[in-house]
């Protein structure tokens, strides 16, 4: 299929990710870069927090236009792929469908109906011919706003993480006993700082941590920084002996995309128990899992202990992750058949 791709495709990003899985597996991307309207240094600070508060402002209304205006130039298109449309008009989408005549699918690895709202998204709901999410708890809410058919899919990992080689072993600075890469909320807070006298070495990365460790001593050591994206986001979680995947309770999580890519590396993960983690991997053989502060300590405790045993299971993990089907490209190889059959109706 000849694919008009829409969406933020900085280096790093889960949907650049997509994007190379689609091409991967022989479809021909035209791709439309989202990343210009949404950087802070291309737009005033106040046009910049308009758009990513309100969805509102001069890069909304500017990236409308020039999708418009690419929409002319990109030849006969099959699909149209849009990757996390929240400022996509849904007179701007009406238009391309009918310009392109073709359908169009939507996809997000976020909560866009309970989190991330978008006031276009949602009108753009019932003009989606699929919309592919990664989250069952949104599944009725899809259905009540009108949508035609919804794809409930995994969050996947990219294959990188399984043909990651590591740096030289002279390099320790990405080295730690337990590391967690996430945004800053009360919820994780609270668990990093219970966990944090038995962790060892600890390392935290993300969004608003460093402005948090400035307001409480105790995280002072271990906050390295905002975040890492790209080849250091492999090292980070690579160089861990023990990776933590902690569910957001902004939202009903009961995975994250780190509950993918972390045994994916080959990393043993301990993440929070839920029934969804329990049916993706064996605990106990193939990641562990924890339900209260005090099961948290005691598994760091134990498997920080007991190497051979948690490069078992980090080994059995990653397996797992292949034998599975956990990859992006399964993943959209599952979404592409729906679409392929419907195309050839």
């Amino acid at each position: 299929m000849r694919i008009l791709y829409i969406g933020p495709l900085w280096e790093g990003g889960t949907c650049r990710q997509r994007m190379i899985a689609l091409a991967s597996l022989g479809h021909k991307l035209v791709p439309f870069d989202t990343t210009f309207w949404t950087l802070p240094h291309n737009w005033s600070r106040i046009i910049c927090s308009l758009a990513h508060r309100i969805n509102w402002g001069p890069s909304v209304w500017s990236f409308n236009k020039a999708l418009i205006n690419h929409s002319w130039s990109v030849g006969s298109i099959d699909l149209i792929w849009v990757d996390k449309g929240v400022w996509l008009y849904p007179e701007t989408l009406d238009l391309l469908k009918r310009r392109l005549h073709c359908p169009a699918l939507h996809y997000t690895p976020d909560p866009a109906l309970v989190f991330h709202q978008s006031r276009y998204f949602e009108r753009c709901i019932p003009i989606y011919d699929w919309l592919v999410t990664t989250k069952p708890f949104e599944l009725e809410m899809y259905h009540h706003l009108g949508a035609k058919k919804v794809l409930l899919v995994l969050q996947g990992f990219d294959l990188k993480f399984t043909t990651y080689k590591a740096i030289t072993q002279e390099n320790t600075d990405w080295r730690s006993d337990v590391c967690f890469v996430g945004h800053y909320e009360n919820h994780y807070a609270e668990t990093l700082k219970a966990a944090s006298d038995k962790a060892g070495l600890l390392k935290i990365w993300g969004p608003k941590w460093p402005r948090y460790a400035k307001n409480n001593t105790w995280a002072r050591p271990y906050v390295c920084g905002n975040g890492v994206w790209g080849q250091n986001y492999l090292h980070a979680l690579s160089y861990t002996k023990i990776g933590l995947g902690l569910l957001s309770k902004w939202i009903p999580e009961t995975t994250t995309t780190r509950s993918f890519e972390i045994p994916a590396l080959g990393t043993f993960l301990l993440a929070e128990r839920t029934d969804d983690h329990l049916s993706l991997f064996e605990e106990g053989k193939e990641a562990e899992f924890f339900g209260s502060h005090d099961e948290l300590k005691d598994k760091l405790r134990f498997y920080l202990t007991h190497d051979n045993v948690r490069k078992k299971i980090a080994a059995a993990g990653k397996t797992r992750c292949l034998n599975s089907g956990y990859a992006n490209t399964e993943q959209i190889n599952k979404i592409l058949a729906e679409v392929g059959q419907a195309l050839s109706a």
